[in-house]
């Protein structure tokens, strides 16, 4: 044991006597070397995007890669209450399109402990809707949602996994 600190002792006199030598260099710079190059890519305004996006998302004669659209999930309150809506869009009309394990989940000291598990779906349509409602959520509780969104069209299943962020539940 006297043996350890006269060892780090020792090393540590070292340290504060020896003179070191340091040196820096400084990073390349990628993204200003890679503006000044000429690039085959091309950034969209806004306006560009918008209209490209409605050209790709509603011209019938274009091959989209996914006929799933927009998934969105919205967890906020009011009037006391936790208020969990979601949706899911798809480009044309689906035979089925919906959610699987649409969980609503609470958070347990290190775990997130399941509420609410939903799996829904509509038939025919190009969109589906869905949600529920916790009439008297803890206030200071933490919640996410977590879920699948999934559409079937020409017998070929799209999905997509989507979580929210956690909402931790206000005070009226």
């Amino acid at each position: 044991m006297r043996k350890n600190r006269i060892m780090c002792f020792i090393c540590a006199v070292i340290l504060l006597v020896v003179p070191m030598r340091v040196s820096a260099n400084e990073l390349p710079q990628v993204a200003a070397d890679m503006q000044e190059e000429e690039t085959d890519i091309r950034i969209l305004t806004s306006e560009e995007a918008e209209q490209l996006y409605h050209k790709l998302a509603f011209y019938d004669g274009i091959q989209l890669y996914s006929d799933l659209g927009t998934c969105e999930i919205i967890i906020s309150k009011s009037d006391g209450k936790l208020l969990v809506v979601y949706s899911t869009s798809c480009h044309g009309v689906a035979s089925k399109i919906g959610v699987r394990n649409m969980t609503l989940q609470q958070k347990n000291g290190l775990k997130w402990k399941n509420l609410v598990i939903r799996s829904e779906y509509s038939e025919n349509t190009d969109a589906y809707f869905g949600g529920f409602i916790v009439e008297k959520p803890e206030v200071g509780g933490k919640y996410r949602v977590t879920g699948t969104h999934y559409v079937v069209k020409d017998s070929v299943e799209t999905s997509r996994y989507a979580e929210t962020d956690t909402y931790t539940m206000p005070a009226n």
